[in-house]
């Protein structure tokens, strides 16, 4: 008996559809199989202690449980140059087996969009694997200063020394704005981690950081003890403290966007360009899982990390081609004064 054109082209479809599905399958069980009895190595942009360091310990303490054959995990910190150090190690250093992962920190992918001096990795090549949520930033100053709202700081006749990871980090940009619009501030740039600058709130070295508010992940003691307030918020998060776009003049309104990307993004895991396809959905897939997770999210709940709304690689991926687009020659001006 003949068979019909149609018939033929729809019976050929229907067997590469099959085949590619049955050989996607094998990849992903292959890359399963990979996992078993191996070690992963996250990387840490910043010293011990910091928001970004407990970050990164809770991830590598839940993580491994989703993914197949739960392999071992090792933290490395690596800091320097606001999570750039970091950065550069693993665009040039790793290999991209799916067995290196890092949390560089929260501004490292602008730093490289802006083409800041002493990058050497373009963030769009990165392997993208997920974050666990948006978060919002605050300007923190001590109250040893006398300043107890925004209003104090705008009136203040002294000068506000605020301590910054670099000048093209949101610890210092923002500050830097808020500056130029005339409030009392100096910039003190070079801490290395901002536990260190949450140290020098608390010695009086300095007098307020803007920073996000998971920061205090582990000093929570600075806000119960009032040795340290909230007067500014980037989102409208708590009912009465000003916001900080109503503060800078609209003509920066694309560099705020910019600086406070890190927030839309929150912390993100992410690996060396061109790791495997299969691998990567793997890693993807478990950290999804991760988030979801009820013991992870209850860990999270105690040192008052983000939960709730993870985003996937895939997005974030994304996200960061949106940003670059943003990459004028005023940022990469701005980049290049580092």
């Amino acid at each position: 008996m003949g068979v019909s054109r149609r018939v033929l082209l729809s019976r050929l479809s229907t067997g590469a559809l099959s085949l590619a599905v049955s050989t996607f399958a094998l990849r992903r069980s292959r890359a399963a199989d990979f996992y078993q009895g191996k070690t992963l190595i996250l990387i840490v942009g910043f010293a011990p202690g910091g928001g970004v360091d407990s970050n990164a310990r809770l991830i590598a303490s839940h993580l491994v449980r989703f993914i197949p054959g739960q392999p071992n995990i090792v933290v490395q910190n690596m800091e320097g140059a606001g999570g750039v150090v970091a950065a550069n190690h693993v665009n040039q250093r790793v290999a991209a087996d799916g067995l290196t992962t890092a949390v560089p920190g929260r501004s490292w992918y602008v730093e490289g969009i802006a083409k800041s001096r002493g990058v050497t990795f373009d963030p769009t090549r990165f392997t993208w694997i997920g974050s666990p949520g948006a978060v919002n930033s605050m300007v923190y100053v001590r109250t040893a200063t006398g300043i107890r709202n925004f209003d104090d700081l705008k009136a203040s006749r002294q000068t506000l020394t605020f301590g910054s990871l670099g000048a093209t980090t949101p610890t210092g940009l923002i500050p830097s704005m808020l500056a130029a619009a005339g409030l009392p501030i100096k910039l003190i740039y070079g801490y290395g981690s901002t536990a260190r600058v949450l140290l020098a709130l608390e010695q009086g070295e300095i007098d307020g950081v803007f920073t996000v508010d998971d920061s205090f992940a582990r000093r929570q003691d600075l806000l119960t003890n009032r040795i340290v307030v909230r007067i500014q918020q980037n989102k409208p998060a708590i009912s009465g403290l000003p916001l900080l776009r109503d503060a800078i003049p609209k003509e920066n309104a694309s560099l705020l966007t910019l600086a406070l990307a890190l927030e839309n993004f929150g912390l993100p895991l992410v690996g060396p360009p061109d790791i495997p396809t299969d691998r990567v959905e793997i890693l993807r897939t478990a950290f999804i899982a991760m988030c979801e997770d009820r013991e992870f999210k209850a860990d999270a709940a105690k040192l008052d990390l983000p939960v709730g709304a993870p985003l996937h690689g895939a997005r974030l991926a994304a996200m960061i081609e949106e940003l670059a687009a943003l990459a004028t020659p005023d940022v990469e001006r701005l980049g290049g004064a580092r």
